[in-house]
């Protein structure tokens, strides 16, 4: 039966906006564990669970290009990068703070211990207070695009090439077959190339 309402619980790797009704979830074969707070559940999609597997240099890809759409490019680089998660007093939270961002000088002391109160400067220039929650370090990617530009991004905003996309990336996919289709040559049909003048020529008569 199509019902009008239902709690859906979303994928917990990144930005995935894969979601599902919890009993659907389970039908599908969807891992689904116990979590702390704020998450209650992790969960992870079926793109995940089968294709999450490391990318190595020289490898194409897709990835978000900083003009907002997507394009096929190469690893170039493999990097890894630690990042902070924390829990901010409005009950809101963080998993991808730098370590500068904290007040404290985490490059000389580390981390904070789990659950210690810390001070936070934002992308506003303001200082929120915090609860650290654990350090994590994550693998990086450095791609290329065609145009000469680099990005380095995390594994859940890069795309192998037998993955399958999400809509959203999908709707902004630019292929290179119609890159290639856009550049080609217009040939002259046979039926008409008899008529046909060239273009230095057909200038030379005018003058």
């Amino acid at each position: 039966m199509k019902k009008a309402s239902g709690c859906c619980v979303q994928c917990s790797h990144g930005r995935c906006p894969t979601a599902y009704h919890p009993t659907c979830a389970q039908a599908a074969g969807v891992l689904m564990q116990p979590d702390e707070w704020p998450f209650v559940v992790h969960v992870t999609c079926c793109r995940h669970k089968a294709a999450m597997h490391e990318l190595t240099v020289g490898q194409k890809v897709i990835c978000k290009h900083k003009n907002g759409r997507y394009y096929q490019c190469d690893v170039v680089q493999l990097s890894k990068e630690t990042f902070y998660e924390v829990n901010f007093d409005d009950g809101s939270f963080s998993d991808n703070l730098f370590p500068e961002d904290i007040v404290v000088d985490c490059a000389q002391l580390g981390p904070p211990p789990q659950g210690e109160v810390v001070q936070v400067r934002w992308t506003d220039g303001l200082v929120y207070g915090a609860k650290f929650v654990a350090a994590h370090v994550i693998q990086m990617y450095l791609v290329e695009f065609e145009d000469g530009s680099q990005l380095t991004a995390k594994r859940d905003d890069v795309y192998s090439l037998d993955e399958e996309l999400p809509k959203r990336v999908k709707s902004r996919l630019v292929r290179r077959e119609i890159i290639q289709e856009s550049k080609r040559q217009r040939v002259i049909n046979s039926r008409y190339r008899g008529d046909y003048i060239e273009p230095v020529i057909y200038r030379a008569i005018m003058e």
